[in-house]
């Protein structure tokens, strides 16, 4: 049996002390994608941050904005060209976010759709929707919450229909996670690769309205996080992330991995990227019919490029198909 496999990548800056630039985090590691993609004939869905377009419009009488608006325009037609998928990212702190002195300042205070009124978030979901669409002249028709926080899903409902978007792919087995900024609870998720749901993202339902393609879970163990750990002390250049910005970190999960097994999901970033081909060998053997991969340009390493290139090879030669979540939608 043949199986989808979508690689898919949340375009964003950090959300941490410093966003970084649009240069080392979306442009030069998104090109090098671009040139994997059409080595391989492989094609990537990209969850396009929308909040930052819009700001980036919004700032565009400061001349650096201006010109990262266009260099970013500029790579997303040329994604849509090479055949890639845009699908839409919501990140609803970029309004009380802003630009000033050369550099953003984040502010995380309100992260999730949750923390604006339902009014609110429909008029942000149109804006940066819009925003988007003023440069890929497309509408999208997948979607993503940023930090994965759709929950209360109902809450944010409605924006969605009023955009015509009824794929979601924001849920993952298992998941987890309560922090000050963010929060999801994944963990009565069905442990399949997609399911129609209506108002509960975690519930399926017959016939409803909305499809979810779950990112593929994956549990690591410490093991895991101490090799990374290593690897990135005694080979930086090999394993850093071409980012130079700041995650929004939980030191406290940080540190939980290093003792405990970790609910986590099919991921490219970094040295993350070496279990892809064990994953997919595995949900092989379970007779699965979708991977779904989620990694971030930001946290591209050297070593990504390289386990990717094996990963899609190794798809190809057992069958599998690498496509975009729009074209892997039955």
């Amino acid at each position: 049996m043949s199986m989808n496999v979508h690689i898919t990548f949340d375009y964003e800056l950090f959300f941490g002390t410093y966003s970084g630039s649009a240069e080392k985090c979306l442009l030069e590691p998104t090109n090098r994608l671009l040139e994997l993609g059409q080595q391989h004939q492989a094609y990537f869905t990209f969850f396009v941050d929308a909040g930052y377009i819009y700001q980036l419009q919004q700032h565009a009488h400061d001349a650096s904005c201006a010109q990262t608006l266009k260099k970013v325009g500029s790579q997303l037609t040329t994604l849509l060209r090479a055949g890639h998928e845009i699908g839409l990212h919501i990140h609803p702190h970029w309004e009380d976010s802003f630009f000033k002195n050369g550099k953003w300042h984040m502010n995380t205070a309100r992260y999730k759709a949750s923390d604006f009124t339902k009014t609110e978030i429909q008029n942000i979901v149109n804006k940066y929707h819009a925003a988007l669409k003023t440069i890929t002249g497309k509408s999208c028709n997948t979607f993503r919450a940023g930090g994965w926080c759709i929950q209360p899903f109902q809450h944010i409902r409605e924006a969605l229909i009023a955009e015509h978007i009824f794929t979601d792919s924001s849920v993952y087995h298992g998941g987890y996670h309560q922090f000050s900024a963010h929060s999801y609870d994944f963990r009565k998720a069905p442990d399949a690769t997609e399911w129609q749901f209506d108002t509960d993202e975690c519930v399926p339902a017959e016939n409803g309205r909305f499809t979810e393609l779950a990112i593929t879970p994956l549990t690591l163990s410490p093991v895991f996080y101490w090799q990374l750990y290593l690897n990135m002390k005694l080979n930086p250049d090999f394993y850093k992330p071409l980012g130079d910005g700041m995650w929004l970190k939980d030191k406290k999960k940080i540190y939980r991995q290093f003792y405990r097994q970790t609910h986590h999901f099919a991921c490219c970033d970094g040295y993350f990227a070496s279990t892809l081909i064990p994953a997919f060998k595995t949900l092989s053997k379970q007779h699965k019919k979708r991977m779904v991969i989620l990694g971030h340009p930001k946290s591209l390493a050297p070593c990504s490029f390289l386990y990717l290139e094996k990963f899609i090879q190794f798809v190809k030669n057992n069958n599998g198909q690498l496509t975009t979540m729009n074209q892997g939608i039955v």
